[in-house]
């Protein structure tokens, strides 16, 4: 029959087998970015609480596909244009977000992280 060993293993190296690599850590953009999007994008797209009929996407993972949900390319320049310019029932936003501030809202959204 053969012999089994004991590997010893630190408490550390365990937790961190169990628990995966654990949460992500953002960048300091990515959270400015996630701050961004709590104050001024997630009352439309994640809690609606203006009500709105058509309920827009969900932003998180809009990356994560080839094209956005209006079928253009899903590229931060796309993305930075829709925002700026509005598109379909989405309001433009133009001159509200510096160039540092869209950059960081962009690094948020391509986390996919909420």
């Amino acid at each position: 029959m053969e012999e089994m060993r004991r590997i010893a293993i630190s408490p550390f190296a365990l937790a961190f087998f169990l628990l995966g690599c654990g949460p992500a850590r953002l960048t300091r953009q990515q959270v400015e970015g996630k701050q961004l999007y709590a104050s001024r994008c997630a009352h439309c797209h994640e809690e609606n609480d203006l009500a709105l009929k058509k309920i827009p996407p969900d932003l998180h993972g809009i990356f994560r596909s080839a094209k956005l949900p209006s079928g253009a390319p899903a590229t931060d320049a796309e993305v930075q244009h829709v925002v700026t310019a509005g598109k379909g029932l989405m309001p433009a936003f133009a001159g509200r977000f510096t160039p540092e501030q869209m950059s960081a809202l962009l690094a948020y959204l391509r986390t996919g992280l909420r």
